[in-house]
């Protein structure tokens, strides 16, 4: 199973809460900024209240937006059928395109001719639909996950992304994925829906972590000259691990959580 990694999620709005890399030693391949917060994978990882000056502000690798495929036809296997056969119709324009498909909330994935039947049973019909149907703490931290499949006995529905670069603005990745959406054939009543709003990828975090040290090394430095020879900086909080946050359209700031004093 072809594997993109570890993700987080903070936060859409300018103005949303950072959240913390997660594995930050597993070589994440790219986290996901979007409209959604999560519960931290470990106990002892809490939102970071306070955001510092120092980080590294970059533009973003990619954006993604959530879709489902539906169809409400009356019988369920032809829900199945339909929802089965634009999936892979999309996978088909999708690579041809340049874009991807991904699924997956912590663990995300690519999702592929090769794979999609482990990724949704429910749709392959080689398992118990309601297996897809498993969920976990969720959304404002007292919900559930919404599963890539269900059928509620009038509609099937399988819930994923559209992953596309960020070569452009925001609108061009946008009007891009929306042209998608739009373009892939439909078989009988099945159709594509686009979810939320777009959001930004950043690909494996972690690389830039010797850059962000380098700035905050110097920026403490540069803060201690103010006091005279004397007095020197002591850092804290460099082994905690990368956060993000959006701060435009098409811009990420990476920071790690530390602070620093000033002292004799």
């Amino acid at each position: 199973m072809k594997s993109l990694g570890r993700i987080a999620i903070l936060g859409m709005a300018l103005a949303a809460s950072p959240l913390l890399a997660q594995d930050s030693g597993a070589g994440s391949e790219f986290i996901v900024v979007t409209g959604s917060r999560i519960r931290p994978p470990a106990a002892n990882a809490s939102v970071i209240d306070r955001r510092p000056v120092v980080g590294l502000r970059r533009s973003a690798d990619g954006a993604v937006r959530q879709i489902e495929i539906g169809s409400d036809s009356r019988d369920e296997d032809m829900r199945r059928h339909e929802v089965e056969a634009m999936l892979l119709a999309a996978l088909d324009q999708a690579k041809r395109e340049g874009l991807s498909l991904v699924t997956g909330e912590l663990e995300v994935k690519e999702v592929t001719r090769d794979n999609w039947r482990d990724l949704f049973p429910g749709v392959a019909g080689t398992t118990d639909p309601d297996a897809d149907n498993e969920t976990d703490e969720g959304d404002e931290g007292s919900g559930t996950v919404k599963p890539g499949f269900e059928d509620d006995g009038s509609t099937a529905t399988l819930r994923l992304m559209i992953k596309t670069k960020l070569s452009g603005s925001i609108d061009d990745a946008q009007r891009r994925i929306a042209a998608f959406a739009k373009s892939v054939p439909a078989t009988g009543r099945s159709e594509i829906r686009q979810k939320g709003d777009l959001a930004l990828t950043i690909v494996n975090p972690e690389q830039y972590r010797d850059e962000i040290y380098r700035r905050i090394a110097a920026s403490a430095q540069h803060a201690a000259t103010f006091y005279g020879s004397a007095y020197g900086s002591e850092v804290t909080g460099l082994d905690r691990e990368i956060a993000w946050a959006q701060v435009s359209n098409t811009e990420v700031f990476l920071y790690i959580p530390y602070s620093f004093t000033v002292s004799k």
